[in-house]
C-alpha cells in the first residue's frame, strides 16, 4: 500500500518536472514583465505539482485572442467636433504630454463641455446611483466588478427591476468572479422582469471564453447615453448606503454629464459585445447632447481611458508614467493596493529626488494582507528618496486617485499595482480642468488629516521576519 503511494507520488512529481521543463521556455518567450516571469519560473521550478496547474488556470493567454478581437466589434463614436480637443491644445505642458501619449496609445482624444461632480461619501454615491436609475427613460447600462449580496446590492437590483417594468431597457454586466454570489442568488427577479444580466469571463473552463485570472475591474453606470457614473466604487454596503456609516470604506466616484459619456458608452458596448457576441444593441444609444446648464464649451475637459488585455498597449499605465515623469510640483496618490513595477517605483523616487512633493496614502490595514505586505516592501526605498507615506486609519481607503501639479487628475478603477496596470480590464478618467483637480486635491487633504505619516526611522526598525515576509510577497505578487 505504502509502496503504491510512493510510486504514484514519484510518477506525479516526474510528470510535473517534465511539464516544468516544457513550460519555462514558453513563459520566457511570452515577454511578460520581468517580475512576473521570475515569479512564474520560480513557482513552477520549485513546486511543479502546484505551479504547473496554477499556470494553466491563471497564466494561460489563449483567451487574449478572443479579447483583442472584440475591439472592432463596436468601434468608436466621435463626439461632435467642436467638443474634441487636440492634446496639443490642452492648458499645460504636463496635460499636453499626458493627452498626447494617451491618444497615441489608442484612447479617444480629450473632450470638453462636461459637468463633472466628484463624490467621496457613501451616502452621496448611493443617492447618485439610485437617482440616475430613476431618471432613465430609454436605457440603463451598468457594469461592476462586485455586486454584493447585501441590502445595498438588493436595493440596486430592485431599482433596475422597477425601471424595466416601466419600459426602460436594462443591461447589467457583472464580473464572473467578483460578483459570483450575486449572479447565483439575487439577479433572477431582474431577469424575470426582462432585464439582461450577463457575466464577464466565467472562471471555469466550461465556456468558450473563460479565465480565472483576467478580471473586468471596471465600474460604470450609464443612463440614456447622457450621464455616466464611474470610479472606484462597487455596489455594496462597504462602498455606499442611505447613510454615511463608520464602517464604510473611503472611496471616490464621479458623475459625468456631457459629450464624454459617448466614450463611456463605447466602453460598455465593447465589453458587452465581447461577453455576448451582440454587436447591434437596441436603443437610442448616442443621443445628441447639449451642454449641461451652466457649463461652457471649455469646461470639464477630460479623457476617457481604458486599459487591459483588450488593448495592444497599456494606456492607463503609459498615461500615469508620463504624468509622474512630467510633474514639476506635486504627485499625490491615493490607492488601496500599491505594488508598482520598477518603472513606476523609480519614477516616484526620481520625482522626490528632484524636489517634487510626492505623497502616498494607503490603508493602515489592507483588506488583502498579501498585497499590503508586498506594497510595504517598497516603502523603505521610497522614503529614503523623500516620498511621504501616510497610513489611512479610520477604515479601509479604497480611493483610487492621482493629482499631478494643478494640471492632471485621474479617477477610476485602476490601482497603482501590477494587476491593474497589466492584467485587469480597467477604466480611468483623466481630468484636465482646474476646478476638478482642485476638488480632488481637497479630498486628498481631507484624507491626509485622517492619516498618520509613516516614520522612516521607526519603519526601518521593523523585525527581519516581517521584512522577509514582505519581500517574499513582493516576489510572488505578479501571480496574484
Amino acid at each position: 500500500m505504502h509502496d503504491g503511494w510512493r510510486i504514484a507520488a514519484l510518477a506525479l512529481s516526474t510528470v510535473g518536472y517534465i511539464f516544468a521543463l516544457l513550460l519555462i521556455p514558453r513563459i520566457i518567450l511570452e515577454k511578460r514583465q520581468p517580475a512576473a516571469t521570475i515569479a512564474w519560473v520560480l513557482s513552477i521550478a520549485l513546486l511543479p505539482v502546484v505551479g504547473v496547474p496554477l499556470y494553466y488556470l491563471v497564466g494561460e493567454r489563449r483567451i487574449r485572442r478572443h479579447i483583442r478581437a472584440k475591439i472592432s466589434a463596436v468601434g468608436s463614436v466621435e463626439s461632435s467636433l467642436e467638443n474634441r480637443v487636440k492634446p496639443k491644445d490642452l492648458p499645460s505642458a504636463v496635460a499636453v504630454s499626458c493627452g498626447s501619449v494617451l491618444a497615441k496609445a489608442g484612447s479617444p482624444p480629450p473632450v470638453t463641455g462636461n459637468r463633472v461632480s466628484i463624490i467621496n461619501r457613501g451616502d452621496e454615491a448611493y443617492n447618485a446611483v439610485l437617482g440616475l436609475i430613476e431618471e432613465a427613460r430609454d436605457h440603463i447600462h451598468a457594469q461592476f466588478f462586485i455586486l454584493d449580496v447585501d441590502p445595498v446590492g438588493k436595493r440596486f437590483l430592485h431599482a433596475l427591476t422597477s425601471r424595466v417594468k416601466a419600459g426602460v431597457r436594462v443591461r447589467l454586466l457583472l464580473d464572473a468572479v467578483g460578483s459570483w454570489r450575486a449572479l447565483r442568488r439575487i439577479v433572477r427577479p431582474l431577469q424575470r422582469a426582462g432585464g439582461e444580466v450577463v457575466e464577464f469571463l466565467p472562471a471555469l473552463p466550461l465556456h468558450r471564453k473563460w479565465s480565472a485570472h483576467l478580471r473586468n475591474h471596471r465600474k460604470l453606470l450609464i443612463t440614456d447615453g447622457a450621464t455616466g457614473f464611474c470610479g472606484g466604487m462597487n455596489i455594496g454596503k462597504k462602498y455606499m448606503g442611505p447613510r454615511q456609516e463608520e464602517y464604510q470604506w473611503r472611496d471616490l466616484g464621479v458623475v459625468i454629464r456631457g459629450p464624454a459619456v459617448r466614450d463611456l458608452q463605447v466602453v460598455f458596448l465593447d465589453d458587452w459585445a465581447f461577453a455576448t457576441d451582440e454587436t447591434r444593441v437596441a436603443g437610442h444609444l448616442f443621443p445628441s447632447l447639449t451642454l449641461p446648464t451652466g457649463t461652457s464649451s471649455r469646461d470639464g475637459t477630460l479623457q476617457v481611458v481604458t486599459s487591459g488585455p483588450d488593448r495592444a498597449l497599456r494606456p492607463i499605465y503609459q498615461g500615469v508614467f508620463t504624468a509622474f515623469t512630467s510633474a514639476r510640483r506635486r504627485i499625490w496618490i491615493s490607492t488601496p493596493y500599491f505594488v508598482p513595477d520598477d518603472a513606476i517605483g523609480t519614477a516616484l523616487e526620481n520625482a522626490a529626488l528632484r524636489g517634487i512633493d510626492v505623497r502616498l496614502i494607503v490603508p493602515e490595514k489592507s483588506d488583502l494582507r498579501m498585497v499590503g505586505l508586498a506594497g510595504r516592501s517598497y516603502f523603505h526605498d521610497l522614503m529614503q528618496a523623500g516620498v511621504k507615506i501616510y497610513l489611512y486609519r479610520p477604515t479601509n481607503i479604497h480611493t483610487k486617485s492621482l493629482i499631478i501639479d494643478d494640471d492632471v487628475g485621474v479617477v477610476g478603477s485602476s490601482n497603482v499595482d501590477i494587476r491593474s496596470f497589466f492584467l485587469n480590464f480597467e477604466l480611468g478618467v483623466f481630468l484636465y480642468g482646474e476646478k476638478e483637480i482642485g476638488l480632488l486635491a481637497s479630498t486628498f487633504e481631507e484624507d491626509l488629516s485622517r492619516s498618520r505619516q509613516l516614520d522612516p526611522g521607526a519603519f526601518s526598525r521593523r523585525p527581519k521576519t516581517v521584512r522577509l515576509l514582505e519581500d517574499t510577497c513582493r516576489i510572488f505578487s505578479p501571480l496574484f
